[in-house]
């Protein structure tokens, strides 16, 4: 029991938080790497029906969707972190401080895994490709600009940090705004060049990371100020 209500030093401390996510983590990773295979099967299934020529544009398609998930598995990760996890580590004793920089660690450590199981996926596409005689070859990886790598790789834990930590701060209502949020987001930037009539993708994805980094910030400070509960 001392041991639970004595303060670690920050290298201890992290190598208990990471053991506490490990299975969680390991668990989630099987998500895009399952959900690549169903959909490269899928793909390998239907021209092998339709008896059409393979497009080499459509295996860029599993390792999208893969992408895709790996983003979402890293969301639920930090969620994890940020909520029962968190409140345990304060229930240790430890500073919150060590909480919160354990998560944020934790989450960028996961997405780094992640986009390295993406190019890993798509390295396995690219040999089904030459496999089934498909030559001219496309990678998705490639075509990502720097800047959404980076939206990518803290992404999934400032969502996840901002999302806690509003409700830790301010309670259910805050579910209300941030589902409102989101809406907007998932309607409005799709069509944001249909209004605009210009390539607006560049200073979007500069103002959302200029977006994710504040948040981040300030959602970070709530945790190590917001109450401990069941959140």
């Amino acid at each position: 029991m001392k041991e639970k209500t004595t303060a670690l030093s920050f290298g201890r401390f992290l190598a208990r938080w990471l053991r506490l996510r490990r299975d969680d983590m390991l668990a989630l990773l099987l998500f895009p790497a399952g959900f690549w295979l169903l959909i490269m099967a899928v793909v390998l299934a239907a021209a092998a029906i339709e008896g059409a020529p393979l497009d080499a544009g459509t295996f860029a398609i599993p390792t999208a969707m893969a992408l895709v998930g790996g983003v979402f598995a890293g969301f639920i990760v930090g969620m994890g972190s940020a909520g029962a996890a968190f409140t345990l580590a304060v229930c240790w004793g430890q500073p919150r401080r060590y909480a919160v920089v354990a998560l944020w660690l934790s989450g960028v450590l996961y997405s780094a895994v992640n986009l390295l199981l993406a190019a890993l996926l798509q390295g396995a596409g690219t040999l089904i490709c030459l496999a089934v005689g498909v030559q001219d070859l496309v990678g998705l990886l490639p075509l990502i600009p720097p800047v959404l790598w980076l939206i990518l790789l803290v992404a999934p834990t400032a969502g996840a940090v901002l999302v806690k930590a509003s409700l830790r701060r301010f309670g259910p209502k805050a579910g209300k705004w941030l589902y409102l949020i989101f809406m907007v987001a998932c309607i409005g930037i799709p069509n944001l060049d249909n209004v605009a009539g210009a390539d607006l993708r560049p200073a979007l994805f500069a103002l959302l990371g200029a977006v994710l980094a504040a948040a981040a910030v300030e959602s970070s400070i709530w945790l190590l100020r917001a109450p401990v509960g069941n959140t």
